[in-house]
């Protein structure tokens, strides 16, 4: 039994690239058996890719929140296990609380934004991978994950739209 195919084309413009990655869609190809490689960022919309939802809005609250109820906690609820009674003052004054559950609150924002940076960008991710240098100069990469019998089918939608180079990929250390 063969496994799965990976053909890459690679394309000078946008244009181009987001022409096929339609003409793929329209084969019948789903959205994770296509990936797009490129030196500079591109929306996802710009080339007819759809739009990706990501986690880290929601790591970044749950950051946030964590980081404000340990700050609550060391300045509302400690001064009241380790009680100390000065001269009528009370045991736990505003400004102070409000100091230390900021700083917890946007120290725990911060860290949170960054392990879920990490966490989105899948890294660190080891291994070889699908790659061509010629993304480093500028070219779009279109890499399709197909079954034999459609390779046809997917040269040709890279040759009706004019693919500088086609190749089977393989994977390869980087």
């Amino acid at each position: 039994m063969e496994d799965t195919k990976h053909l890459m084309g690679l394309f000078r413009d946008g244009t181009e690239t987001a022409q096929v990655i339609d003409s793929l869609y329209e084969l019948g190809m789903e959205d994770r058996q296509v990936t797009v490689m490129t030196g500079v960022p591109y929306p996802e919309r710009s080339l007819g890719r759809h739009v990706e939802w990501l986690r880290l809005p929601n790591i970044v609250l749950a950051g946030a929140l964590v980081g404000f109820f340990l700050g609550l906690f060391l300045a509302v609820i400690t001064p009241h296990l380790y009680r100390l009674d000065i001269g009528g003052h009370p045991t736990v004054g505003f400004p102070p609380a409000a100091v230390i559950t900021f700083v917890f609150t946007m120290m725990a924002t911060i860290v949170s934004t960054f392990l879920g940076v990490l966490w989105e960008m899948n890294f660190p991710e080891f291994g070889p991978k699908h790659y061509d240098k010629r993304v480093t100069d500028g070219y779009l990469a279109v890499l399709v994950e197909h079954d034999p019998s459609e390779e046809g089918q997917v040269r040709k939608i890279f040759e009706q739209h004019g693919c500088d180079s086609i190749q089977r990929s393989e994977r390869q250390p980087l």
